[in-house]
């Protein structure tokens, strides 16, 4: 009876610790939370507004409308909180008031997590059988110095940081054998949920329990020579149950195809040793720039355990070490970690902490990589490392839980108390910067995907528009991240007005923020831009002949879009913005005629030149066909085209010293093949470079030029183009091009134009009842009358 209520007070305790320290800390959030926007930059509109569109305006529960159209995405691809949003959607949709604070309960809910997560590391603590007072400190301590705070202004899903807990909570109740079906239930109910909340959570989840339940095995058959298959079985059904159903459902609902298999970013962002045992964010960083300056600690891979945390490890390592010798085997302490379900997992989290650092991968990279190419589709493997994180800070718990009985028994109880508040204060204490930091942060923006908080001008804005007479939004600057392959990175404030417009007038965006887009689709849209002179797949997939709603970031326009609106009506026109209406016509009437027209009538004024036309003798330009036979692929001609492999440094073309006039601008232009394996996957890969050679000195100039970016797609072909100021008598140019060092592609370059850029340069070409116009290495082509 004393033990019931010794536990009830201490959860109250619990209760009043933990909502005093969100009130502190959150107190705006939780008494407003349909009042901000935690973050207005990034992913952090991103995916706030991939949450409220796909409940309040998407018509599909599987593919979300808002952006990459005319196709859409899935929406377990576009990190909208699928479970949540799904749920949100239904709801509104039976109970329209819903609709109103999708925002607030979604930000309620990320603060609310952070109280979740210290109950539920409380309630290991107790199945650990830790001192209570230790226990209510140590859980406080351990949440408020979580890694995963850094996620919520941004990564909103990977926010949650119960999940690791809960995951191991359950696995606490498994092995302890009581109940064992429920708890299996439970521990597989739960992952699957965390998959379906953001796919990272549910991986991690899973590898925590399948790595845990062979180490258990080996443990079971080295230590009592005989294993617990049924156990071990139901663990791993738990584990791998929820990959599988996940897997399916993804299967079965995604009907877009050409997706990378080849993601950017494991070989950059895994965690290091210093991401882990070093302080990346609060006053003890500046001893560790002060002793280490200049290091690099990638974001991904931050999971600082707190400096007792490593303290404490060390000497359970030393310990452990004493221990093996003395028995001579290989064993950890079963003194200061006097529970065996506790000390399976820290081995676990030490392997899963080596996986996240990306060993042994990162030591044979190449061979291993491509060896095990599903590891490829974990691109942010550091986030692996809070796995490390919640184990080992838990283990330092019950260590000093170990040592507060033993100095208890030798009649140094002060001494001991001391350890269970100064150890977990420590936690605090180290942890308490990111939370005074972010409470700021988070209250910076007003939640404008309420109209009411947005500012007079848009409110007006957004009436005006009759968003019935158009079928999209179209941005410029133009911007398309997702399919690594095809795409132009986006400024943050179009992408910012582009969620907005889209949101309130309901109209999706031809433009896309997400990851692991349709390489084919990204491919399409990006050639929405191109001259008009080429055909363009995605006129076939528009819905309907609407005019696109284009909304324009004053000042930041290109050449290109400068000339489409040209052919716009204007609509608004703000300081900072403004909007257009612009006919389909614009992007689809073919002008190949008025080219070839065009031509006719300036052709007897033009000069013949080394088999071309041009405007100015005078000017230099040198053009190469490549015309090799070492590839059955070519742009023009019977006979091959440049052929090189993107890990090397291919030097394509050089300039030499004394060749061009002073002070003038040059420009190269390429074609470069896109098409092969998957929708031409990683074709376009690798950095295209100008390299100035002057004194023995080599520089690159800028800009770094990726093929990816080009709107110039002649079907299989994409026009490269890169400029540069000859400033420099002494110097020689070389064209480079460089892919990762890991890439094992194959690229192939054809028809390569170097001119003076006030130069325009023709030559004709009649073959199969066709005239092709030259132009400055456009390829025009239309039928002969």
């Amino acid at each position: 009876m004393k033990r019931d209520k010794k536990s009830v007070i201490f959860i109250f305790v619990l209760v009043g610790l933990v909502t005093l320290f969100l009130f502190m800390f959150y107190g705006k959030v939780i008494m407003n939370p349909n009042f901000f926007l935690f973050n207005f930059k990034g992913d952090g509109t991103k995916n706030y507004y991939t949450y409220v569109n796909y409940i309040e305006n998407n018509i599909s529960n599987t593919n979300f409308e808002g952006m990459n159209y005319p196709y859409g995405e899935n929406f377990m691809y576009t990190d909208c909180h699928p479970f949540l949003s799904f749920l949100m959607k239904f709801l509104t949709y039976h109970f329209p008031l819903f609709s109103n604070y999708s925002i607030g309960i979604l930000n309620f809910l990320l603060i609310l997590s952070i109280g979740i997560t210290a109950f539920i590391i409380y309630f290991i603590f107790r199945e650990l059988k830790i001192n209570y007072i230790l226990a209510v400190l140590g859980a406080v301590g351990i949440t408020i110095l979580n890694p995963q705070i850094f996620r919520i202004t941004g990564h909103y899903a990977l926010s949650y940081s119960f999940f690791i807990p809960l995951t191991i909570y359950l696995l606490l109740l498994y092995e302890k054998g009581i109940k064992r079906k429920m708890h299996f239930f439970f521990l597989t109910i739960s992952i699957l949920f965390f998959f379906f909340t953001h796919a990272y959570l549910g991986i991690i989840a899973s590898t925590m329990i399948i790595t845990y339940v062979f180490i258990s095995i080996i443990n079971q058959f080295i230590i009592e020579k005989k294993i617990n298959f049924s156990k071990n079985f139901l663990l791993l059904v738990a584990a791998i149950l929820p990959i599988v159903f996940f897997y399916l459902f993804i299967k079965i609902i995604d009907t877009h195809v050409g997706r990378t298999t080849n993601p950017w970013g494991i070989f950059e962002n895994h965690a290091d040793f210093s991401t882990v045992f070093l302080p990346v964010f609060n006053s003890l960083n500046k001893i560790k720039e002060f002793i280490f300056p200049g290091l690099k600690q990638p974001w991904e891979g931050w999971a600082y355990i707190g400096f007792f945390t490593t303290i404490g490890l060390i000497f359970y390592l030393v310990v452990s070490i004493k221990t093996s010798i003395k028995r001579k085997r290989i064993v950890l302490d079963n003194i200061w970690i006097n529970h065996l379900t506790l000390r399976q997992l820290f081995i676990s989290s030490i392997i899963i902490l080596l996986f996240s650092m990306f060993y042994p991968f990162r030591i044979y990279m190449e061979e291993l990589v491509n060896y095990f190419s599903i590891i490829k589709q974990f691109r942010a493997l550091g986030r692996f490392a809070w796995v490390f994180y919640f184990v080992s800070t838990i283990t330092l718990i019950c260590i000093v839980n170990q040592a507060y009985y033993k100095l208890k028994k030798n009649n140094k109880k002060i001494i001991g108390y001391f350890l269970i508040v100064i150890i977990p204060l420590s936690l605090i204490y180290e942890g308490m910067e990111y939370h005074i930091y972010f409470s700021k942060e988070m209250t910076q923006s007003p939640n404008l995907f309420d109209i009411n908080q947005t500012s007079k001008t848009f409110a007006e804005d957004v009436k005006v528009i009759n968003s019935d007479e158009y079928q999209a939004i179209l941005p410029f600057p133009f911007f398309y991240k997702g399919s690594e392959n095809f795409g132009i990175d986006p400024n943050d404030r179009i992408s910012q007005l582009s969620f907005l417009f889209s949101y309130h007038l309901n109209l999706p965006i031809i433009g896309s923020y997400l990851t692991r887009t349709s390489i084919c689709e990204s491919k399409n849209i990006m050639q929405l831009l191109a001259s008009n002179f080429y055909y363009k797949k995605i006129q076939n997939d528009l819905p309907n002949d609407k005019p696109f709603l284009l909304l324009c970031l004053n000042n930041h326009l290109n050449t290109t879009e400068t000339n489409y609106l040209k052919k716009a009506k204007s609509l608004i026109k703000r300081d900072e913005y403004n909007i257009y209406e612009i006919n389909i016509d614009a992007f689809f009437k073919n002008t190949a005629t008025e080219e070839i027209e065009h031509f006719n009538k300036i052709k007897d004024r033009l000069f013949e030149k080394d088999g071309f036309l041009v405007s100015d003798t005078s000017l230099y330009f040198s053009f190469i066909d490549f015309e090799q036979p070492n590839s059955d692929i070519s742009f023009s001609g019977e006979n091959g085209c440049y052929k090189g492999l993107q890990k090397n440094y291919n030097q394509i073309f050089s300039i030499k010293k004394g060749q061009l006039d002073l002070n003038k601008k040059y420009t190269i232009r390429f074609w470069m093949y896109n098409d092969g394996e998957n929708c031409g996957q990683d074709c376009l890969g690798g950095m295209i470079i100008i390299q100035k050679k002057s004194d023995e000195k080599l520089e690159w100039l800028k800009p770094i030029v990726n093929a990816g970016n080009s709107h110039e797609i002649n079907d299989k072909w994409s026009l490269v183009e890169i400029s540069f100021d000859h400033t420099d008598e002494e110097a020689i140019y070389d064209l480079l091009l460089k892919g990762s060092n890991f890439s094992e592609k194959t690229i192939f370059l054809d028809d390569l134009l170097f001119y003076d850029n006030e130069l325009v340069i023709y030559k004709v070409f009649k073959a199969n009842n066709k005239i092709t116009l030259f132009k400055n290495n456009h390829k025009i082509e239309t039928p002969v009358n």
